[in-house]
């Protein structure tokens, strides 16, 4: 951990054993849905089950292969977001159902479940709007800024909330951001 909030490093190692010990849990309870989603998208889309082979950028911009179903057909990048998906894999695009894998990368301490999303390493950003701070803590699951707005920020916007996560470091904003992501999560599908 470099400077700040993160003074508060007895926290920082009470997050990691959370993480080990909640995604061991989790992995063992979604495992069969895991499963299921696999089978559906296999008879939904076909071969490749993962999404191409993407590096992350991680803790201190440490790269790392961040595991996630495939939702989207193959080659269709530019198309408008309904003709990317089928019925099926855009259901289980919008459950999340797709990021399931990730738990695998809690487990092995690439991520957490709260903190900044990852960027694709070599990824066009805006320039100069990138704290160092979304470095200082493992990427997450979830964020500030999806529990927040959702899909209606900017770029930009999100970039802030990163830094208002990293600045109020601690259990008890994980905490909110844990119990808040479900409702977003639902509250998408309506």
């Amino acid at each position: 951990m470099k400077e700040n909030k993160l003074s508060n490093r007895s926290y920082w190692y009470v997050k990691r054993l959370l993480d080990i010990i909640l995604s061991i849990i989790l992995i063992i309870i979604t495992l069969p849905l895991m499963l299921i989603t696999v089978i559906i998208l296999l008879l939904n889309l076909g071969f490749p089950i993962f999404n191409q082979r993407r590096y992350r950028e991680g803790l201190y911009k440490k790269k790392f292969l961040m595991f996630k179903f495939r939702t989207k057909k193959m080659n269709v990048d530019d198309l408008p977001r309904e003709e990317r998906y089928t019925k099926l894999s855009s259901i289980i695009d919008d459950l999340k159902l797709n990021e399931l894998p990730q738990l695998f990368n809690v487990l092995f301490g690439q991520m957490s479940f709260i903190g900044p999303r990852p960027f694709i390493p070599d990824e066009e950003l805006p320039s100069g709007q990138i704290s160092e701070k979304r470095y200082y803590v493992r990427p997450g699951l979830s964020n500030l800024a999806f529990v927040s707005k959702r899909n209606k920020l900017t770029h930009k916007q999100k970039l802030l909330y990163d830094i208002e996560y990293y600045d109020n470091f601690g259990f008890k904003q994980d905490l909110i951001i844990f119990l808040k992501t479900p409702i977003c999560i639902i509250k998408r599908l309506k």
